[in-house]
This record gives C-alpha cells, structure tokens and sequence, in this order.
C-alpha cells in the first residue's frame, strides 16, 4: 500500500486499480459471451481463470518458456479447456432447464479445483513479475511494469474481441445468435457451432485473465472463486448483456476497490466494491449501460 499521500499516490492507485479493472473486465467479458449466446451462466467461470495461472506459472516457471510463448500455449490449452467443456457438459444439456445447466457448471467448477489440487499440489504457487519488480517512475509514481503489461494486454486483446465481433463472418453470426438464436437457425447458421466457438474464447480471455493476474497474486486452486464474484459483478454494474458494460463495470470495481484499500484499508476494498453493486442494482436496476428490455415469455 502506497504510503505518500497526493497526486503520486493518486496515480499509482489509478494504474493499479485500472490494471486489477482489466483483469475483471476479461471475467466479466467471458461471462457476457457465453450467457449472451449460449444462454447459460457459466459458474466454472472462476475455474478457467484458476487454470490460467497455473497454466503460466507451468510454462513460465516450470518449463522456463518465454513470456510471448508461454502466453500462446495457455490460450492454446484454453481452448482445449473450452472444447472439451462445451463436448461434454453444455451439448449434452443444452435442452435441460437453465437450473440444471447452472448447476452442472457449479460442480464442473468443483471438480476442476481438485483436479488442480491433485495435479499442482495445494501449496501456493508463486509466478514471477513478467519485467522485474523494480518500478517505473510515471509522473513521480512507481508504478509496477506488471500494470502495465496487464492493460496493454487487456487493450489488444478488447480491441481484438471488438473486431473479430464486428468484422468478420463469425463475429456476425456470434451477435445474430445472441439476439435471436432460433431466428439464426433458421437463416442457415449453425448455432451449436458458434457457441462452441464462444465457450473456447470465453475459456481464452478467463485464461488470460489468470495468466497476466498471476504474478502479482498467490496461486491457488480457489483463486478463480473471487475473480468469479468480482466478474459477476462487473457484468451487473456494466449492464446485463453489454460487452461494453463489462468492460466499464470492471475497470469501475477495480479503481474503486484500489482506491478504497489504499485511502481506506485493504480490509474493506471487497466491502466497498460490492456496496457499489448493491447501489446500481437500487438506482440503475439494468446497470451502467444495459438496455431494458421485456422479459421472454
């Protein structure tokens, strides 16, 4: 915690909030796709951040892979992760109630805890600063490279989403399957298709998520638990179904839940961050950038 007080300390937080914001706004994008097109809310959601960290710290550490590289093979692995789950837990209940479905991504997220746990041990695992912990002087705050490997990364990666969404075929049938699934059906697109496309890339950005966090937490087979939680929230505050509201709900949690541990005491951040939920669900019930809209009959 930054001890001096004005526009240094100001800004340090700023970043750091904005850095721990991207990291949520990846959750909270992750969220939206799948429930968007798939109609389903993924609780095994944390999980896939879960495995993104020890993903990195398995290539980066372990394997003693470069940071570019180790990047590429845990998106690579997530995708797996996303092929594998969409084969066999959403296909074979894609027609059950939305309970059902919720309640096997709950346990799927239970059982990839354990598999963690047998596999990495249930020690912490430690992953090093990508760039050192020297910091970098911005304006007379240090500022920790890590930050800024995270917002870098979190831009390129948003930017990415947006134009693959926006600019190609399968983006296009992605958004048509989001607003109108049986409509697209029957235009010719193949649905199941694109919603195992969705789960592998909500598995990629979760993934990232937990790779680019890692270095600057302590990995844990319950990591994905609060990074699921803040997520949730994120997509909430933003707007139930907004890509944009995701991204705007958790880089908002971020900075105010950095701020708050740094002004206030880190004992409360999560107090202040979920205080901010309860208040956008009284006031603005659809969130920062939600529509509203009729309830499906």
């Amino acid at each position: 915690q930054c001890r001096e007080r004005g526009w240094p300390m100001f800004l340090q937080l700023l970043i750091s909030g904005l850095a721990i914001g991207c990291v949520y706004s990846l959750v909270a994008l992750g969220f939206v796709l799948v429930a968007s097109a798939a109609n389903v809310l993924n609780f095994a959601h944390g999980e896939w951040v879960m495995l993104g960290g020890y993903l990195g710290v398995t290539f980066s550490v372990t394997l003693k892979l470069n940071l570019a590289v180790s990047l590429v093979l845990t998106a690579l692995c997530m995708i797996v992760v996303g092929w594998v789950f969409t084969k066999a837990v959403f296909y074979p209940l894609r027609n059950r109630h939305l309970l059902t479905t919720t309640m096997a991504t709950v346990g799927i997220g239970i059982a990839l805890q354990n598999a963690a746990m047998l596999i990495w041990g249930p020690y912490p695992l430690i992953m090093p600063l990508f760039f050192g912990n020297k910091p970098v002087s911005i304006a007379g705050a240090k500022i920790l490279p890590q930050s800024l490997v995270i917002v870098f990364f979190t831009v390129v990666l948003i930017i990415g989403l947006s134009l693959v969404l926006t600019k190609t075929k399968t983006g296009l049938r992605v958004q048509a399957a989001a607003q109108d699934g049986e409509a697209a059906q029957i235009m010719g697109i193949k649905v199941n298709r694109v919603k195992l496309w969705v789960f592998c890339l909500a598995a990629v950005m979760a993934g990232t998520a937990g790779f680019l966090v890692a270095p600057i937490i302590i990995v844990t087979p319950t990591m994905g638990f609060a990074a699921m939680l803040k997520g949730l929230a994120a997509t909430i505050v933003g707007g139930w179904g907004s890509l944009k509201g995701a991204v705007a709900g958790g880089l908002l949690i971020g900075v105010v839940e950095t701020f708050a541990a740094g002004y206030i005491s880190t004992t409360y951040k999560d107090v202040v961050s979920f205080t901010l939920l309860v208040l956008v669900l009284l006031f603005l019930p659809s969130g920062l950038m939600g529509e509203k809209v009729g309830e499906k009959v």
